[in-house]
């Protein structure tokens, strides 16, 4: 049940920092020449996770200025964006449930030794 709760723990933190990676994402779609961010991540043979944050280089629509001139608009997606919080909350929600059921069962097992 430890190995349940070492496991989970790791992968809800990386929920939580792509859903605030998403977010930024989000709220800087008007910006200007703003580039959105990316958490790449793998796995450790120990269980545990690695992530990189990664800013994209794609560039943005060239948008005209109000004083005339072409400037670079943000480079956010915004169904991209919605979709990946989908798909991280959806991570989040079930490694809670792992972590929840871990604590549970550790629980049970404490009241039935002492």
């Amino acid at each position: 049940m430890i190995s349940a709760i070492h496991s989970s723990l790791p992968r809800i933190d990386t929920s939580l920092k792509r859903i605030k990676i998403l977010v930024h994402n989000i709220a800087n779609l008007s910006s200007n020449g703003f580039k959105k961010d990316t958490l790449l991540q793998g796995e450790r043979g120990t269980g545990g996770v690695v992530v990189h944050i990664e800013k994209s280089l794609i560039p943005g629509p060239q948008l005209p200025s109000p004083d005339g001139t072409i400037v670079e608009g943000s480079n956010v997606d915004l169904s991209e964006e919605v979709v990946d919080q989908i798909i991280s909350k959806a991570a989040l929600d079930a490694n809670l449930a792992a972590l929840t059921n871990a604590l549970e069962a550790e629980q049970s097992l404490i009241d039935i030794i002492v």
